[in-house]
């Protein structure tokens, strides 16, 4: 049976690697795919992580992505431009993030076997391998898919290290936490949150929550867990090192700390020593300038879009209803089938993790996509596939054949009918795909990837090339006639758009539309323009307006 998990398994990459290499030429670039493109080049080219540090973006992905094109670079007789050639590098960068694609199809199936065994294990790739959303995602070069397989990898080495030596026991779980954080800064709390799930059944098996007569019960838990107490300090401190290491630093002194010295008071006995030390002591970039930017955008939060309102702060119930709407109905049938039927099919350590995940999503307050819990996804994945595995652990190996098989084909339908564009999925109690706008919006609906769309749309309607007002940054758009923001247009009403469009044929993006805030003072006048026009069409993205006459 191990050639055939191993079959298996290289069938499902396979496939669904055809599905977002087939996808990619179809898509614009995303929101931040521009950003990646110049600053991945730029950091091999100079050797500096320091407008990913800055802008908090961890730089592990990136790297992945971009390294066989510096590679490229350096044989061209002419160095790549980042904007002239951007749709020459992308599709390398793109076909570069299958590597963090297959790392999560490997890794989940090891967790899943871990938990429920070989049957779990393979239910689970099917799982994963279909996930519609995940497929989107892996599609692009961005960042989102590449943090979940680490957190995945730290949840397997941390459970199956646990009762090893301590190579196994703490340094190779240190060194997967530092790795997810060096992919995404999401990972500093998300692996905390794997490690604390895994953790409760094995203090409440030594009676870590019993306290003895006479004993208080902080005081009995904190002598009852001292001997994993040492490992976690260690798993963090290799962890941390890890990703410093990683990012590296460019040992400069910090711009901001340097002029926030200078404004000292001068009367201050300590002013003198700290300009001082903030104009030499060289120690920025590094990563607790990436820890640092996101922390505090964290905290800040902004508004959201969902069920096609805007809120000007987060939700708590943003990403639990997103989640309704943009999982599969299989996944979501299985999930309800057997909490009913088999329920303690259910209960592990996984169903655990993803009940605490979903709890920490009501406290995230940035919300513009449930690519930001695709970690949650991945573990509630496979929660459900160990489950299946030890619901039908009594039946005949030819009845769980078949059930694989079943199986295979209802997950296969929802990627299947969204291809090219899973970003956009949505499942059909919600509406549908074409239906996502009117609930999400930015990366679960409209991330910008729709121009190519559009003008296939356009050409086979014997219609002129479209003037755009949308989400992103694609450089074929930026500074071109095309491009047409209305959001920094001088408007005193909505009629005011007119002189602007008139003549043209118009397109503009359901984010914008539907799911933006307010960028500039005056574009709710664009949006209300916009709404008292009647479409002469609509592409994945975009609704298509005439002002011709």
């Amino acid at each position: 049976m191990r050639r055939f998990d191993l079959a298996w398994l290289l069938l499902w990459g396979g496939l669904s690697s055809a599905w977002c290499l087939s996808a990619a030429p179809k898509l614009s670039a995303t929101f931040d795919e521009p950003y990646h493109v110049h600053s991945g080049l730029d950091s091999w080219r100079t050797g500096s992580n320091r407008e990913h540090l800055k802008a908090g973006r961890a730089p592990l992905p990136i790297d992945v992505e971009f390294l066989p094109i510096y590679i490229w670079d350096q044989f061209r007789d002419e160095p790549f431009d980042t904007m002239r050639d951007f749709h020459t590098i992308l599709p390398v960068a793109r076909a570069m993030n299958l590597v963090f694609w297959w790392l999560l199809l490997i890794y989940g199936s090891l967790v899943a076997r871990h938990f429920g065994g070989p049957w779990a294990s393979r239910f689970a790739i099917v799982l994963i391998a279909t996930e519609p959303n995940f497929l989107g995602h892996a599609t692009l070069a961005t960042t989102d898919i590449s943090v979940t397989a680490m957190v995945v990898a730290f949840a397997y080495y941390f459970e199956r290290g646990r009762d090893q030596n301590g190579f196994r026991r703490w340094f190779i779980p240190g060194v997967a936490y530092g790795m997810a954080m060096a992919a995404k800064v999401s990972a500093l709390t998300f692996v905390p949150i794997v490690a604390f799930a895994f953790e409760i059944p094995h203090w409440v098996a030594i009676g870590a929550f019993r306290p003895t007569p006479g004993v208080g019960r902080i005081r009995h838990f904190w002598q009852t867990i001292k001997p994993r107490r040492r490992d976690y300090l260690r798993i963090i401190g290799i962890g941390f090192v890890v990703v410093f290491a990683y990012c590296g630093c460019d040992w400069k002194v910090h711009p901001k700390i340097v002029k926030a010295a200078d404004e000292l008071p001068a009367d201050s006995r300590w002013t003198p020593t700290l300009q001082w030390l903030a104009h030499h002591t060289p120690v920025f970039p590094n990563a607790a300038e990436m820890f640092q930017h996101q922390i505090r955008h964290n905290l800040k939060g902004h508004g959201a879009y969902i069920l096609g309102d805007w809120f000007p702060k987060a939700v708590w119930y943003y990403f639990p209803v997103a989640l309704s709407i943009k999982l599969t109905l299989p996944v979501l049938a299985l999930l309800a089938l057997l909490f009913i039927a088999k329920p303690r099919a259910l209960f592990s350590k996984l169903a655990l993790l993803s009940l605490l995940l979903l709890l920490f999503s009501f406290n995230c307050r940035v919300q513009i996509g449930i690519r930001l819990l695709f970690p949650l996804v991945a573990i509630l994945l496979l929660t459900v596939a160990v489950g299946l595995g030890r619901a039908v652990s009594d039946i005949s190996d030819r009845r769980r054949f078949a059930l694989l098989g079943v199986l295979s084909v209802v997950c296969a339908i929802p990627p299947l009918m969204v291809w090219p564009d899973g970003l956009r999925y949505s499942n059909e109690l919600w509406g549908g795909p074409n239906e996502t706008y009117r609930h999400l919006s930015d990366s679960n609906a409209d991330w910008g990837q729709g121009l190519k769309d559009l003008d296939e749309w356009t050409a086979k309607n014997n219609l002129p090339t479209a003037a755009v007002w949308y989400y992103g940054f694609d450089p074929a758009m930026i500074g071109t006639e095309r491009s047409l923001a209305v959001h920094q247009l001088e408007l005193q009403s909505p009629d005011d758009v007119l002189p602007h469009v008139r003549g043209k044929v118009v397109a503009v993006s359901t984010t914008l539309l539907y799911g933006h805030p307010r960028i500039t003072p005056t574009m709710p006048h664009g949006v209300e323009f916009f709404h008292r026009q009647k479409p002469i069409g609509r592409t994945r993205t975009f609704f298509v307006y005439d002002f011709r006459q």
